[in-house]
């Protein structure tokens, strides 16, 4: 069964702001004011596409506007569901470059690591010459 994202946008919207609001004394935007339900979560949902069937069956389950206890209706859904539904709002969030930036959090870099192999066999060459330095109770 195909999910369209923008049936579910009037929920996404409330489920992502009660679970990233803003904070105005560290000017971090609210879920919504970095372009979760519009831009960012369709690239969370493209690249877990395996956690959408999921993530939408559970929207389903919350009502279309915000309740009066907006998180115990989340929790409410239950730990698995609250985990996909958090997982992928959290993950979208995080794809945004303007809140990666007011985190200072460069974001995963690759890392080309060169080996110093000398130095790795420089150590390991002690070791063997050193020898056992067990001594053998028995």
């Amino acid at each position: 069964m195909t999910h369209n994202i923008n049936d579910f946008q009037s929920r996404i919207a409330w489920v992502a702001d009660t679970l990233i609001p803003s904070d105005s004394k560290s000017g971090m935007p609210s879920a919504t004011e970095a372009g979760v339900p519009e831009r960012l979560l369709p690239r969370a949902l493209k690249e877990r596409h395996d956690l959408a069937p999921s993530f939408f069956l559970a929207l389903s389950r919350l009502p279309e506007t915000c309740p009066s206890s907006p998180l115990d209706a989340i929790r409410a859904l239950g730990s698995d569901d609250f985990h996909t539904i958090s997982f992928l709002i959290a993950g979208a969030y995080f794809l945004d470059e303007t809140v990666n930036r007011k985190l200072r959090y460069p974001g995963q870099e690759a890392l080309h690591e060169t080996p110093d192999y000398d130095e790795i066999m420089e150590a390991i060459e002690r070791v063997q010459a050193r020898g056992s330095v067990y001594v053998d109770v028995a």
